[in-house]
């Protein structure tokens, strides 16, 4: 009989990626283009492709896998206390411009599809799945009061309170990307004027910019001394430390762990900067919080999926050798 295997899928805007794990690490890695086109349940049906495809490539049947853990892009509604996705990255029928994505979707029914093939399944928002693979293996292992925030294209966040995961009525909480900071501030993606992933995200640095580039080449420009690439980094800095500190008021954390590309790739320039003005915020609340980077990197995506479902005796023998960091490379499927 083969050994049991549990499937990690990681949905994000562009591309769904599926790792195979069992309990000596991650056999295998799949990824492919997120498919936005034809019906809404496209998206579920290519995960369970990819699944599939997944345990052919390593020889296992899908029966074999005991459960699959999701991490996905949000925001989350709840229907009938199943997940639909009502993200803006994927349908087409949430944005005004319908030439961005091509169909004409205002919802995704992931768990209700899903759950037709996959007996054992969990599906948490993407900064949820984070806070909770932070906290078995990564900088926030073991903590009760933790705060995961991710800096990247966009803002995300997910949250312990004394020990306990917090989700909210649709599971997006703490939605932390979305909340106001600046009263006739530039608009977000959601609709929104001011808040914080419409000031600090990747986006919102390009576009300060003059919108020629990615944020990648604003930092670029910073190191050169560039002026005007100072100043944007500056303001984003401090708004970025404004929204911990708003969040950090609401929660009173202990720890605040930071991920996502647009911090990860920039650290030595944005951790000094936020550490400062955070700590400058009503000291009662926020002298010692410790604010540390994501000790996964790279591996977060994958373990943020597999963590949801990965049983105890797992847990620990992955935690004491640092499994993840033996995943293979991963199979890039044409669309």
């Amino acid at each position: 009989m083969t050994a049991p295997y549990l499937a990690g899928v990681d949905i994000g805007g562009t591309k769904i990626t599926v790792s195979l794990a069992n309990t000596n690490g991650i056999s295998v890695k799949v990824y492919q283009n997120v498919r936005l086109e034809g019906s809404h349940t496209a998206i579920p049906e290519q995960v369970d492709f990819l699944i599939g495809y997944a345990c052919n490539q390593i020889g296992v049947q899908p029966d074999d896998i005991m459960a699959v853990g999701v991490s996905s892009c949000g925001p989350f509604m709840k229907e009938m206390g199943q997940v639909q996705l009502v993200a803006p990255n994927l349908c087409g029928g949430l944005v005004k411009d319908r030439d961005i994505i091509p169909n004409n979707w205002t919802w995704i029914p992931l768990e209700s599809v899903l759950s037709r093939r996959w007996g054992t399944l969990k599906i948490e928002n993407d900064a949820v799945a984070a806070v909770v693979a932070e906290r078995l293996f990564g900088a926030g292992r073991g903590e009760d009061d933790l705060v995961y925030v991710t800096w990247s294209t966009g803002i995300g966040g997910g949250a312990y309170i004394d020990g306990r995961l917090i989700h909210g009525k649709n599971g997006n909480a703490p939605h932390i990307g979305h909340i106001y900071l600046a009263e006739d501030g530039p608009q977000c993606g959601c609709g929104n004027f001011g808040d914080m992933e419409s000031l600090v995200s990747g986006v919102a640095i390009a576009r300060d910019y003059g919108g020629r580039g990615t944020a990648e080449d604003v930092f670029k420009a910073y190191h050169s001394g560039d002026r005007k690439a100072k100043e944007i980094i500056s303001k984003a800095i401090r708004n970025f430390a404004r929204g911990l500190a708003s969040i950090n008021a609401i929660l009173d954390t202990g720890v605040i762990v930071i991920g996502g590309s647009v911090f990860m790739n920039n650290i030595d320039i944005l951790l000094p900067g936020i550490k400062d003005e955070f700590y400058r915020s009503f000291p009662v609340l926020s002298e010692g919080v410790d604010i540390r980077p994501s000790a996964l990197g790279t591996y977060l995506g994958d373990m943020a999926a597999l963590s949801l479902v990965m049983p105890d005796e797992w847990i620990r023998k992955w935690q004491e050798n640092e499994l993840w960091e033996l995943a293979p490379p991963a199979v890039v499927l044409d669309r």
